[in-house]
């Protein structure tokens, strides 16, 4: 599970203005879903082989925003709002080795959080790769913590 960091000085994630309102932020970049699709591309082209590979049987979902369902299975109280990655399914060590992946192995994107973090196309094909790498990371079996520990928190 990916979560987008709050921002700084922005309402969330920092102290509320003095005045009450929100801070002024700059507005988050939006793409339409093939210009999304085409960086997604660009970042699984940039993956090393081995994880490549590992996207011929792991289906890459991309939706605009998680599921009300989808953020609850996380289980860590967050909402919809900030979940931009999400793997669904056992961790490739459980899978049966004499077949494919169950067809519960899933990774999920969501292109309305990833776009909300990012001001600019590169930060968002960055982000994307970065949260594609997160996800296959759960796949091979990683929590957070282990996530946290090799730097793709």
């Amino acid at each position: 599970m990916s979560r987008r960091p709050s921002r700084p000085g922005s309402w969330r994630g920092g102290p509320r203005p003095p005045s009450g309102e929100r801070p002024h932020e700059p507005a988050a970049l939006r793409v339409s879903s093939e210009e999304f699709d085409r960086e997604l591309h660009g970042a699984i082209e940039s993956l090393p082989e081995e994880f490549r590979a590992l996207l011929e049987v792991v289906p890459v979902i991309v939706d605009l925003w998680p599921s009300a369902e989808l953020a609850a299975s996380v289980g860590d109280g967050g909402g919809t709002e900030d979940l931009m990655g999400l793997y669904a399914g056992p961790p490739m060590s459980e899978w049966n080795r004499s077949d494919a992946p169950p067809e519960t192995a899933v990774i999920y994107l969501f292109q309305r959080p990833l776009e909300e973090c990012c001001r600019t196309r590169a930060e968002l094909a960055e982000q994307i790769r970065i949260t594609l790498f997160h996800e296959l990371g759960h796949c091979l079996g990683f929590d957070e913590g282990g996530l946290g520990r090799i730097g793709l928190e």
